[in-house]
């Protein structure tokens, strides 16, 4: 290595020429990006720009919708995930994914959070309770639900559901954390406090965050994406991205005007 230059950072994933549609509606067109790993990447733009369409590119969701078509290449650690062969639901213990809204099943706190683990073939009860408890005490949960996991998920207020998604995902260990506007269903404190949770983990996980949340995006983001009509109009370092935008888009889009207004 050579005098002061730090270790090399790989890329985690990478798209190329990456276009989605449903339908008729073109949701994402010739996406082309390159994501360290490590670090986190917050995708911002405009209802429809493209933000959701491009998570979900990371670990096929698409693949759910009979609608959806996708070209192009995505690759994980330099191996392309959108080839026939592939075994999706590995795919989807290394690459989690938090929504918008909490995804519970209607079973126990701890089943909840067991369920990927079961699925995934961990049958010994103690494995799967240290790693049920390590991945609630991630999700700053533990000391809330640890005298009650045989309750319903469901009787959990809306944050702790959230922060329960949160560790059902942790729970495989997952390699990048995906979060879907994970606090749009919360109220400020809740989202805030989610947010607390999330902080931490990017220091493990490389998280890539869609966000309609500004000031989210610039507190938790190494990196942020601006997408418009289903393109990536500009992406880089956040305090750059927003103090000195480089595309008159991005810095119309941060000032709240519309494209092209004086």
């Amino acid at each position: 290595m050579s005098e002061g230059r730090g270790p090399a950072v790989e890329t985690k994933l990478e798209t190329t020429g990456l276009h989605v549609w449903f339908g008729d509606r073109h949701a994402l067109r010739g996406v082309t990006l390159s994501l360290l790993a490590g670090k986190t990447v917050a995708f911002i733009g405009a209802a429809g720009s493209g933000k959701t369409a491009l998570l979900r590119s990371f670990n096929r969701l698409h693949d759910l919708d009979p609608r959806a078509r996708m070209h192009g290449s995505v690759k994980l650690d330099g191996a392309e995930i959108l080839g026939r062969g592939i075994d999706v639901l590995a795919l989807r213990r290394r690459v989690g994914m938090v929504f918008t809204r909490p995804t519970l099943i209607a079973i126990s706190i701890f089943d909840n959070v067991a369920f990927g683990l079961r699925a995934k073939g961990v049958a010994d009860r103690l494995a799967l309770e240290e790693r049920c408890e390590r991945a609630l005490r991630r999700a700053v949960l533990w000391e809330t639900v640890s005298a009650k996991l045989d309750r319903p998920a469901t009787e959990l207020s809306m944050e702790q559901q959230q922060r329960l998604c949160v560790a059902r995902a942790l729970a495989l260990e997952p390699e990048v954390m995906l979060f879907d506007d994970p606090t749009a269903a919360l109220d400020p404190v809740a989202g805030l406090a989610l947010e607390e949770v999330i902080m931490p983990l990017r220091r493990d996980f490389t998280v890539l965050i869609a966000t309609n949340n500004l000031e989210q995006a610039a507190r938790l983001s190494d990196t942020t994406c601006y997408l418009a009509n289903g393109e990536v109009v500009e992406s880089g370092e956040t305090p750059l991205v927003f103090s000195r935008p480089s595309d008159r888009r991005t810095e119309d889009f941060l000032a709240g005007r519309p494209p092209g207004q004086p």
